[in-house]
């Protein structure tokens, strides 16, 4: 009985670091899945220019 007890004892640290780094990973992928709204808020309209020059935006505040 002792054996067992000591069993038990040296697999609970392994054991609760398995069940969080599942629980940490779930819910990095919820995160991610779910991805990050930004919202921009401006009172003057965005210049967007797509000529030679690569696409550029100014933007006023930005609100993530």
């Amino acid at each position: 009985m002792a054996d067992l007890t000591a069993l038990l004892m040296a697999l609970l640290w392994p054991g609760a670091l398995v069940i969080s780094v599942l629980a940490i990973s779930r819910t990095l992928i919820v995160v991610a899945r779910s991805g990050i709204r930004v919202e921009i808020f401006t009172r003057q309209p965005i210049l967007i220019g797509t000529g030679g020059a690569p696409l550029r935006a100014e933007v006023g505040k930005v609100r993530i």
